[in-house]
């Protein structure tokens, strides 16, 4: 049985190998349609453009705490 050692080893090897690459086969294909899944990614805007929209954002808001607060001052007007 000793003299079948070394070939039982190559074996063994061998087939680790074969199963590791196997392994790594069946997760890039589970990757790749986890990927294929996703949202596509976002359009890169520049800093300035996020800048701009954030102040238009922040300008309607402002305008719209505005128009509330007017709108109980004057029912309160009314009253």
């Amino acid at each position: 049985m000793k003299s079948f050692q070394p070939e039982y080893a190559l074996i063994a090897r061998e087939t680790r190998e074969e199963n590791r690459r196997q392994l790594a086969d069946m997760l890039r294909q589970i990757a790749m349609e986890r990927a294929a899944r996703l949202p596509p990614p976002p359009e890169l805007t520049s800093l300035e453009t996020q800048l701009q929209a954030s102040v238009r954002n922040s300008l309607r808001d402002v305008q719209r705490a505005k128009d509330v607060q007017s709108s109980h001052v004057l029912r309160w007007l009314r009253s």
